[in-house]
């Protein structure tokens, strides 16, 4: 298997060398996937961090707001029979590689992601952990934060990412179970909590819960891209 590990960034140069050193480190089978950054106008040191450690880099510096189209850039870009689609702010688990490949020995598995989880000692990181790892078990549809992988076939075949502001993984993991089945790892992925931290836990978490609850009525969400991803830009997550 060869997996194409794909970054969206925009100024991460204080999280990105930790991302990508923890993902060669923990690769059971070494050194040998692809890394695709795609930067999305970084000022810092994101792009020269990335080159230096071996990825290639894509730029993408329109103003869309969320990660949807940088997504499907890098994709675009990537030459692995398997896409894995990872936050700039993530450690994989060890030997997550041998995971996604076991996971794709089902040849009814198109794909999936790994446990949702978050660094820090918080009581209320804890929390947020437990809603969310219930949402997803309800509802099968899996967020960026969880490492999703997907076999690049299919990738292709379905279009990529939708073309949506929010919600993009969980819409995308909704058009994949029309191809197959996804597969939850039994696996952590770790997140920084960095946007729980600078915005306030509940407070996030409340924001994100309403825009779960509007969606999961039918109701339209998009008008909450803009102000989302704007609160991300000053500080929260990119």
């Amino acid at each position: 298997m060869k997996l194409s590990i794909i970054i969206p960034a925009l100024n991460e140069a204080a999280y990105l060398p930790d991302t990508i050193l923890k993902a060669i480190e923990n690769a059971f089978s070494g050194n040998t996937h692809e890394f695709i950054v795609v930067d999305s106008g970084s000022r810092d040191a994101t792009s020269r961090i990335a080159v230096n450690l071996g990825a290639k880099i894509v730029n993408c510096e329109d103003n869309v707001p969320g990660k949807a189209h940088l997504l499907n850039r890098g994709a675009a870009f990537a030459t692995g029979d398997v896409y894995l689609f990872l936050d700039a702010d993530t450690i994989l688990p060890p030997a997550y590689d041998l995971l996604i490949e076991k996971s794709l020995s089902d040849l009814a598995s198109v794909g999936g992601a790994f446990e949702f989880s978050l660094h820090g000692s918080e009581f209320g990181l804890r929390v947020v952990e437990l809603i969310n790892r219930v949402r997803y078990r309800i509802r099968q549809r899996y967020y960026g934060d969880q490492g999703i992988f997907i076999r690049s076939e299919v990738f292709k075949r379905v279009g990529g990412y939708p073309n949506r502001g929010l919600l993009e993984s969980a819409y995308l993991c909704k058009i994949l179970r029309s191809q197959g089945t996804l597969k939850l790892l039994n696996r952590v992925i770790k997140t920084s909590p960095r946007r729980f931290i600078t915005g306030g836990i509940y407070r996030v978490l409340a924001s994100d819960i309403k825009i779960w609850f509007l969606d999961l009525l039918g109701l339209p969400v998009e008008k909450y891209a803009e102000p989302y991803w704007e609160e991300n830009r000053l500080g929260f997550k990119n």
